[in-house]
């Protein structure tokens, strides 16, 4: 066989080399190397060499490549090889075992009688995935039960189906023959009670034996279990099967250590076994309580949601390794498979985890032997693991790799769990100052310092957010946890923002480790330090002046001291997050004279409302028009009103208060005299409806008689560019977030999404051009507004529109910054690139489905359509689809009754084209759907 030419070559190869020159003829240990010899595939090779691994025959090193080395053979030349080690990360890992005193056997047997060593116990759970996590009481426990004196103590493994009972009974197995607790070849006996449920007698005939004659056809007298498990370990898995009477026998072995054998009523039998029983069933309801009480170590194994995403995220691993060694193949794994695999709750815990991507690798192996890599992606994915993924925003914006595991890959290789969290702390920092060092020696542009932070920053709270948290850590995280959640509502409300559902975890989660790892006695107080804060000050202001609120509510609510690091981080953390401020959010404060007058008008409303709207303002009888000035600037200065503010008053010339605020505004104010509970409501409802300022005033003035006076900024107006898709805001807001990824800060240009049938309806007098200086609306449709100019995404995409755009760009940018902003937009605005950033569908494919329906479209309507319009239908159709997959869809079309009747050709057409989309993507595209389709196919190039 193979596997044997490649153990004796290995063996004389090892008996001939030399250690000191051990580099240089690295290349004969290696599987290249003996696929070549032996004129063979290497994965072959490394399929056959790993397993004589796991049996012991071999062991290797990761090094690049990977070396193997004949066990015994070493052992005898050089030194001995600890049984339970079989990989080295590196050759200086294992010569240390030299320096540690393992010299070879044939020397250590001249050598004199030395004091007794203190004795090390073999662990053979130290490499199973939990050891220091969510198993580690889990091994307290067991080591307790197999190191107890006489004859170890009983154990019971408790927890659902799947989760690895049966696996860790072979492992206290292996633990106490390692450990010469038993002898080597003591016996495992594992007897599953399920299989005679429905027979009581014949299952405790099997467990304690029968006496000839006990039954019909019992013609001689037989052992059970207990005797064959004599002198070693009986394994008793689904216990609860067991009745009253036979629990009650094993209570009796259990307390005495005598049995008898079925049909026998005098004399007793005797065995020295060691008990280990395991249950998915509730324990009260199902065992005597006499039962319970003789066995003292009651084990709960966790489910794998339970046991956390860092160590389920290690299972997966595991098993893509464990799949790659017996396939003798190099798998090519998506990264949005293994976090669909991470994310998805299995019923079968481990067992189903394992199984699924067992399958995943057969299938394709099945298709494809001749291949000498698996790719595995999202296609392969079973059907219940799909529907997830279409429902998992998250996964649509996460950026897909691939992860190689190869035969030889170690899962230390891809995953380590011995980074130290005070380390990656101070480690992220370093990382962050080398960046700016980059940025300022002019080597990294502002983005790619950006890109650099940011994604270091996540890294680190990646990292603490899935390292599983002790039981003695819970407290404290909970508490923290609390307080973030207090300081998160805050300012989600005073700065009008929607954090992603993970930022109060990953910053409690910072905050938890710096606080119990983090050394910050010692004042960031280093250079560059200072000079990366400078550059965040000058920078990210309003992402600062967020983290400045934050972290003074954290010292007041959690006794944390922070320090200038933690400001930088929180600064960068939030710039990373994109952090959007809702659109139709507009800021409401109401200032009234007297004590808590405002406070309770502010109170009734907000609770009638069943939303936080108004801030108060209590002002002294005696205050003047000043001070009610002074209040609303404080106000401006520390909360972001881009948006608008509502002023409610009760008393006070409005000229005078117009002309000394707008100097301070950065976006539009209402001031609306003779406040009330009935006009505080009134505002409210019309607020929460979304409502401009404009709109809003018109609508309060038919009910109420007040006076008003509507602020505009007293400053250069900004440039702005506004995105609109007449489906509405979801699109021109995604491609809002293209432009300002193409277009650099530092132009100050406002890129605003707008509603399009709100510009196409008010056009030019809409208060959005009296607040920015718009160059230029893009968008999926024309609202025809006078003298601004228009650029389709079509013409973006096509290039078409580039002299137009670079015309625009001309007054406010360099030609250097131009031809930046050209090749980003050439990049991002791409058709693939553009439909990748919008969805999670399969780019490729989605394009392909496109392209058949609008063919099929051609071919009925005898029409050709311009690249113009084929590539509005790529983008249009893939956001749709999303939506449709999402469950979102658009319902409302103008007119649709009469687009129905008056183009009922056309539209029939259009069903029958895009039919495909349909039955490829399981969705049903509903007629308003239809009638935007229908929209971009006619209209005028």
């Amino acid at each position: 066989m193979l596997k044997d030419r490649l153990i004796i070559y290995l063996e004389e190869q090892t008996k001939s080399c030399d250690l000191t020159n051990i580099t240089d003829m690295a290349n004969d240990f290696t599987a290249e190397k003996m696929a070549k010899r032996f004129n063979v595939k290497r994965n072959t090779v490394s399929y056959h060499l790993n397993n004589a691994v796991r049996e012991k025959i071999l062991f290797k090193i990761n090094t690049r490549p990977v070396i193997f080395f004949h066990r015994i053979a070493f052992q005898e030349k050089f030194f001995s090889i600890p049984l339970d080690v079989d990989v080295y990360e590196s050759i200086t890992e294992l010569m240390r075992e030299k320096s540690s005193g393992n010299t070879n056997i044939a020397h250590k047997k001249l050598l004199p009688k030395e004091a007794p060593e203190k004795v090390t116990h073999k662990n053979a759970f130290s490499d199973i995935i939990g050891a220091k996590g969510s198993l580690k009481k889990t091994i307290e426990q067991i080591k307790t039960s197999v190191f107890y004196p006489d004859n170890g103590l009983p154990i019971l493994l408790y927890g659902p189906t799947g989760v690895g009972k049966s696996w860790i009974a072979k492992k206290i197995y292996q633990f106490a023959t390692e450990n010469g607790v038993i002898k080597k070849d003591a016996p495992f006996v594992s007897f599953n009670c399920a299989q005679y449920a429905n027979n009581p007698e014949l299952l405790s005939s099997n467990l304690f034996g029968y006496a000839k004659g006990a039954f019909t056809g019992a013609y001689t007298t037989t052992r059970g279990m207990l005797e064959s498990a004599d002198e070693g370990i009986l394994f008793l898995d689904e216990v609860h099967r067991l009745n009253q009477e036979g629990q009650e026998k094993l209570f009796t072995f259990l307390d005495q250590g005598v049995f008898r054998r079925m049909g026998e009523t005098e004399g007793w039998h005797t065995a020295k076994v060691r008990l280990i029983m395991a249950t998915t069933e509730d324990l009260s309801a199902n065992f005597l309580e006499t039962f319970l009480r003789r066995i003292p170590i009651i084990v709960n194994i966790p489910s794998l949601d339970e046991r956390g995403i860092d160590e389920k995220l290690q299972f997966v691993y595991s098993f893509l390794i464990e799949e790659s060694r017996i396939l003798g193949k190099d798998l090519l794994v998506s990264t949005k498979v293994v976090d669909t695999l991470i994310s998805h709750t299995y019923k079968g815990n481990i067992g189903s985890l394992q199984n699924i991507i067992k399958y995943m690798c057969a299938s394709n192996y099945a298709k494809d032997k001749e291949n000498e890599e698996i790719h595995i992606n999202l296609y392969n994915l079973p059907e219940e693991l799909l529907i997830e993924v279409s429902h998992n925003l998250e996964s649509k914006i996460k950026k897909n790799n691939v992860i190689r595991i190869t035969p030889n890959t170690s899962l230390n290789q891809i995953y380590s769990d011995k980074k130290d969290e005070r380390q990656m702390i101070k480690s992220m920092f370093a990382h962050c100052y080398e960046f700016y060092t980059d940025l300022k020696e002019g080597r990294k542009s502002q983005e790619q310092f950006e890109n650099d932070v940011f994604n270091e920053i996540n890294a680190l709270f990646d990292y603490l957010v899935f390292k599983r948290l002790s039981d003695n850590e819970g407290t404290m995280m909970k508490f923290i946890t609390g307080s973030m959640h207090d300081v998160f509502r805050y300012v989600e409300y005073n700065y009008n923002m929607n954090f992603n559902g993970n930022s109060i975890y990953a910053i409690s989660t910072y905050l938890f480790f710096r606080h119990n790892e983090y050394d910050d006695s010692k004042e960031a107080d280093c250079k560059i330090c200072a000079e990366l804060y400078e550059y965040i000050l000058q920078n990210y202001k309003f992402e600062n002046k967020i983290a400045k609120h934050m972290l003074l509510m954290i010292e007041s609510k959690m006794d944390i001291r922070p320090n200038i690091e933690d400001e930088i981080l929180f600064t960068l953390y939030l710039k990373s997050q994109h952090i959007k401020t809702d659109l139709n959010h507009i800021k409401a404060i109401i200032l009234a004279h007297g004590y808590a007058t405002a406070s309770s008008i502010a109170n009734v409303a907000n609770r009638l409302l069943n939303e936080n709207i108004f801030e108060a303002f209590d002002m002294p009888i005696d205050s003047r028009v000043e001070d009610i000035v002074e209040h609303v600037r404080q106000y401006v200065e520390y909360n972001d009103i881009h948006n608008g503010l509502v002023m409610l008053v009760d008393m006070g010339s409005l000229n005078n208060i117009y002309l000394s605020l707008k100097q301070y505004l950065s976006g539009p104010v209402a001031i609306i005299n003779n406040v009330s509970t009935q006009l505080a409501l009134s505002v409210g409802s019309q607020l929460k409806k979304g409502l401009p300022i404009e709109d809003m005033i018109e609508e309060i003035k038919m009910y109420n008689q007040t006076e008003y006076k509507v602020i505009y900024p007293e400053r250069d107006r900004q440039k702005a560019f506004l995105t609109c898709c007449f489906t509405g805001l979801g699109t021109a807001e995604q491609l809002k977030n293209l432009l300002e990824k193409s277009i650099p800060s530092e132009l100050n240009l406002k890129i605003a999404a707008y509603d399009f049938q709100r510009l196409k309806s008010r056009g030019i007098d809409d208060p959005i051009f009296q607040l920015y200086d718009v160059l230029c609306i893009i968008g999926t449709a024309d609202p025809k507004i006078n003298r601004v100019e228009f650029i389709n995404i079509e013409d973006l995409m096509s290039g078409e529109a580039e002299s137009r755009f670079i015309q625009i760009l001309k007054p406010i940018a360099t030609d250097k910054q131009i031809n930046n902003i050209n090749e980003n937009l050439i990049r991002n605005f791409s058709i693939e690139r553009l439909i990748d950033s919008l969805t999670i569908l399969d780019t490729n494919k989605i394009l392909s489905h496109i392209g058949q329906c609008l063919g099929r479209y051609e071919s009925l309507s005898g029409k050709h359509l311009s690249n113009r319009k084929k590539a509005g239908i790529y983008f249009h159709v893939s956001c749709l689809v999303e939506r449709l997959v999402r469950q979102s869809p658009i319902e409302i079309y103008p007119d649709l009754e009469n687009l129905q009747k008056s183009q009922s050709q056309s539209i029939k057409w259009i069903q029958e084209a895009f039919s495909t989309i349909e039955e490829v993507y399981s969705v049903k595209i509903p007629p308003a759907e239809i009638g935007y389709i229908y929209d971009i196919l006619v209209a005028e190039d």
